[in-house]
């Protein structure tokens, strides 16, 4: 039995593939995948991975569309080829699992208007469409409302302890009201991208000169991720930590066992099983004591780990946040703007 086999048949941890390009979907279900995790860069990359795949609908599209518009209507077309594939898993997992993620414009990320009303678009395509949000103060009232209609919300760009709650927090917020109202309740995932929080610490900690021993460098996206999962297991949430962004299988492995879903790309599945790692629950384990009170020398790891590390209003300002906004926007929201406008992608269509 390989590693991701044995994670999602005998434990309680589950994942979903990061990617949208279909031939690696198809591969990633074969594997055990339960759901499809997608961003602005994401979609970009499938679409230029096989062109020729996705020409019969980009033809539809008309050539005059540009800006936000176009970006949702390419969003559709790759969330609904994404959403069909596990549709039957959907269904068999009566809504848990299943779904495919259609991210807003990370422009949006301070604006709960925007984020609401696009939000809103994007679940009237499917109804195993995912919603996903940055983690940001103006997005909080956005998860309880998508909550509170009976649709499936992820967050995303959580870095921190605070973060997670907050997220957590609003969905439960929108779960009372829909079970008020007699409306079916959807799952919500809180991504927690150690990887990135561990490559941005250790930018902060050697442009500051931190002395810190380098391995315990790598332990600050798991602290975050398994301090968030222990606190909302404590509260008795619903909402299920998803972490993403793995840098190496011990991202995965430490947390093995835990009521989870990962995000995992198919090189990630690949050197998982290929690691032949132990088939071992770890998610009890505590780490290490001293590596904590090494990685506390690092205020943004402070910020990152402690409960009250950040307010609301002081998520959107956090380094690693504003570092990934950036690149959700600029290389992937804006290229998709005029995307099949140029001759070079109209070639294929």
């Amino acid at each position: 039995m390989k590693y991701l086999e044995w994670l999602s048949s005998k434990t309680q941890t589950k994942w979903w593939h990061d990617s949208a390009i279909p031939s690696e979907i198809d591969e990633a279900i074969q594997l055990g995948a339960m759901g499809v995790t997608t961003n602005p860069i994401l979609t970009f990359k499938a679409l230029e991975a096989d062109p020729a795949y996705w020409a019969p609908e980009l033809a539809k599209i008309p050539g005059n569309i540009v800006g936000t518009p176009r970006v949702e209507a390419l969003l559709k077309v790759i969330a609904l080829a994404a959403a069909g594939k596990f549709r039957a898993i959907f269904d068999e997992t009566k809504a848990r699992h299943g779904y495919a993620l259609a991210q807003v414009n990370p422009s949006y990320a301070g604006n709960t208007k925007e984020m609401l009303e696009q939000g809103l678009r994007y679940a009237s395509w499917a109804e195993n469409i995912a919603v996903k949000v940055p983690t940001t103060k103006a997005a909080l009232p956005v998860i309880e409302e998508l909550a509170a209609k009976g649709i499936a919300v992820c967050t995303t760009l959580n870095f921190s302890v605070s973060q997670a709650i907050a997220a957590s927090q609003a969905y439960e917020r929108g779960l009372k009201r829909a079970k008020k109202n007699g409306i079916p309740l959807r799952p919500c995932f809180i991504v927690q991208q150690g990887g990135r929080l561990d490559e941005y610490l250790m930018d902060v900690i050697e442009d500051n000169g931190v002395s810190i021993e380098k391995e315990n460098g790598l332990w600050a996206g798991n602290a975050v991720c398994r301090r968030s999962y222990r606190i909302l297991q404590e509260q008795g949430s619903s909402a299920l930590i998803m972490p993403a962004g793995l840098r190496g299988s011990h991202h995965l492995s430490v947390m093995a066992g835990a009521k989870m879903v990962f995000s995992l790309q198919a090189r990630m599945q690949h050197l998982v099983n290929s690691e032949d790692l132990p088939q071992e629950e770890h998610i009890n384990e505590e780490i290490d004591e001293k590596i904590i009170k090494d990685l506390l020398k690092v205020n943004e790891f402070e910020r990152a780990y402690k409960i009250e590390g950040q307010r609301p209003g002081d998520f959107i300002t956090f380094g690693v946040m504003q570092r990934t906004l950036s690149q959700f926007l600029w290389t992937g929201w804006v290229p998709l703007e005029t995307y099949g406008t140029t001759e070079k992608s109209q070639r294929w269509f």
